[in-house]
C-alpha cells in the first residue's frame, strides 16, 4: 500500500484518461461521461455545436449519447449536417471495429498500442503540446509505462482472465484514492526529490540511483556536463532519512520497447566508504537449494 505525495496520481494525467476513456467506451458504449471526453479526441469534427445537438437528440429519445449518435447519423429528419453525420459515422466505426478486436483473444496491450496508432493519437498530443517537445515526450512514456504495466498484468501466471473488463475493474480499484488517515498507516510514502524538501523520514529508500536518472541525462546535455545542481538533488535525497538509507539501481531496465544497460549514478561514489554497505546480488542457486527455498517460504506463509 502507498501514498503518492507531490504529484499527480497516474491514472489522473490526461494521456492516461484519454486511453482509458477509449477502453471505457469501447466495453460499454453507454457510458457518458467517458464518451464526451474522447468523442473529438483526437480533434474529429464533433465540436460544442455538435455535442449540444447530441445532448438535446438524447433528452428527446430519453436515452444516452450512443443511440443519439445513431440517430443523428441514421434518421430521416436528423437536424445533423452531412459533415458531421461522417464525423459521427467515423468516431464510431473507430469504437465498434475496436470493440469486437479487444473483447476476443488475448494481446490486449498489443490492440491498444495498435488501436493509439489508428487514431494517431501521438500527432494529437504533438498538435496540442506544440511549444513543448519535452511534454510530450513525457506523456508518449507515461502511455509507455501504462502499455508495459498492461502487458505485464496480462503475462502474470496468476492472472487467469485476462480480458478488457477484468482489466478495467482492476485499474478502478488502483486508482481509487483513499485518503483517511486510518487507511494511510502503514503506507509507503511515494514521493519525487523535489517534493520531500523539508521532510524526513526513518527509513528512505532512493531507486533508480543510475547514469541518465541521476544526474539526469537532460540536465548533463543541457549544461555541458556540469551536474553541481544534479548533486545537490541527491543531496538533499539521503538527508531525508534519519535512521537508515537504501539505495538501488537496475542492471537493466526497459526503455520504451528496449532493454539497456544501466551503470550505477557517479555520486554513489562520492559517499565516504565507511558509510556504505554494498549489496551484491547472490550467485544462483542449484536446484535443489531453490527448492528447499520454496519450501520454507511456504511453511512460513501457512503459518501466517
Amino acid at each position: 500500500p502507498y501514498t503518492m505525495s507531490g504529484g499527480t496520481s497516474f491514472f489522473e494525467r490526461m494521456e492516461i484518461k484519454d486511453v482509458i476513456s477509449y477502453l471505457r467506451v469501447i466495453s460499454n458504449h453507454d457510458d457518458d461521461i467517458n464518451l464526451l471526453r474522447i468523442i473529438n479526441t483526437p480533434r474529429r469534427g464533433i465540436g460544442r455545436a455538435a455535442i449540444k445537438l447530441l445532448n438535446e437528440e438524447a433528452e428527446k429519445l430519453g436515452s444516452t449519447l450512443w443511440p443519439a449518435i445513431q440517430s443523428l447519423i441514421k434518421s430521416e429528419d436528423s437536424p445533423a449536417s452531412d459533415a458531421l453525420k461522417e464525423d459521427l459515422e467515423n468516431f464510431v466505426n473507430v469504437i465498434e471495429s475496436n470493440r469486437q478486436k479487444m473483447l476476443s483473444g488475448h494481446g490486449l496491450a498489443k490492440k491498444v498500442r495498435d488501436f493509439l496508432e489508428e487514431i494517431d493519437y501521438k500527432s494529437h498530443l504533438v498538435t496540442e503540446f506544440s511549444k513543448s517537445e519535452k511534454a510530450v515526450r513525457f506523456k508518449l512514456l507515461n502511455i509507455e509505462s501504462l502499455l508495459n504495466s498492461m502487458e505485464n498484468w496480462e503475462n502474470d501466471p496468476d492472472n487467469y482472465n485476462a480480458n478488457l473488463f477484468t482489466y478495467l475493474n482492476r485499474i478502478t480499484l488502483l486508482s481509487r484514492d483513499d485518503m483517511d488517515d486510518e487507511n494511510d498507516k502503514g503506507k509507503v510514502n511515494l514521493m519525487t526529490i523535489h517534493a520531500s524538501k523539508g521532510l524526513e523520514f526513518p527509513v528512505v529508500f532512493i531507486a533508480g540511483a543510475e547514469e541518465g536518472l541521476i544526474p539526469h541525462q537532460r540536465s548533463v546535455d543541457e549544461n555541458s556536463g556540469d551536474v553541481e545542481e544534479e548533486r545537490r538533488l541527491f543531496y538533499v535525497a539521503i538527508t531525508r532519512a534519519r535512521d537508515k538509507l537504501l539505495i538501488s539501481a537496475c542492471q537493466k531496465r526497459r526503455k520504451m520497447q528496449a532493454v539497456v544497460d544501466c551503470v550505477p549514478s557517479r555520486f554513489l561514489d562520492e559517499i565516504p566508504e565507511n558509510l556504505v554497505e554494498y549489496h551484491n546480488p547472490q550467485e544462483p542457486v542449484s536446484d535443489e537449494k531453490a527448492r528447499d527455498i520454496l519450501s520454507n517460504m511456504l511453511k512460513n506463509l501457512q503459518k501466517l
